[in-house]
């Protein structure tokens, strides 16, 4: 209970930290997390994070490789990994202040260590742009996109770039907050960002060359996101 409790604090202590220095900084165009990325050395807790994320829902494969668009400073791959092993991780985002070798690296040996043996897996990092994510064409297996879409400048761009880089079985998950009509009209208007509701989103995206084969809505998390998974529409000649 003591070391829940001293996790719980932690968490509260970056969030009001991040906060502040985020109004002090006027860093509101940011899309990296207000509560930055706590590092977290319970495994329960751990768990707890990625379920309340959805990520619970993918299935990974020893094998695959695996894009995360936006995925900051790879917390994510990092925590996956100590539950999963023998995968390929992209970790791709616009903002190479936190998406590069040096702090990945310590997030990844933070978690190696949590583990407590050496991780399998494999980390790429890619710095991409407002219309492309530079990732290899026709080499993932999974794309993710968590919390993600609704900051695209041009979200049509990003989509036909992504339909290139799955393999032709290759399959999409986007999971995202969902996003009212006064609230996306005031992220669009004051820092660009696309914040799109739901409806508009699935349709862009099947436009630029996707199938929607499954969605389903968390509503047990505060922000009870949106879960959505594509595929690769297959061209006929």
């Amino acid at each position: 209970m003591k070391k829940y409790l001293i996790v719980i604090l932690a968490f509260i202590f970056c969030f009001l930290s991040n906060c502040k220095n985020k109004s002090e900084n006027d860093n509101s165009d940011s899309m990296q997390p207000t509560e930055g990325y706590p590092l977290v050395d319970n495994i329960d807790v751990i768990r707890q994070i990625i379920e309340s994320k959805c990520i619970d829902t993918i299935n990974f494969k020893k094998g695959e490789v695996i894009g995360d668009i936006g995925a900051g400073n790879g917390t994510i791959e990092a925590m996956l990994s100590v539950f999963h092993d023998s995968i390929t991780f992209y970790i791709q985002d616009i903002d190479s202040s936190v998406c590069n070798h040096k702090e990945i690296n310590e997030v990844v040996a933070f978690y190696q260590n949590v583990k407590g043996k050496p991780f399998t897996n494999k980390f790429i990092t890619v710095t991409g742009g407002d219309k492309v994510t530079n990732l290899p064409n026709d080499t993932f297996d999974k794309i993710l996109m968590l919390w993600t879409y609704q900051y695209f400048k041009d979200p049509q761009a990003i989509m036909t770039d992504l339909r290139l880089k799955l393999k032709d079985y290759g399959i999409m998950y986007i999971i995202n907050p969902n996003v009212d009509i006064e609230s996306s009209k005031e992220l669009t208007s004051k820092h660009g960002w696309n914040a799109s509701p739901i409806e508009r989103q699935i349709s862009d995206i099947i436009d630029c060359g996707f199938e929607l084969i499954r969605i389903s809505r968390n509503y047990l998390s505060s922000e009870s996101p949106y879960i959505m998974v594509f595929k690769k529409k297959i061209l006929q000649n």
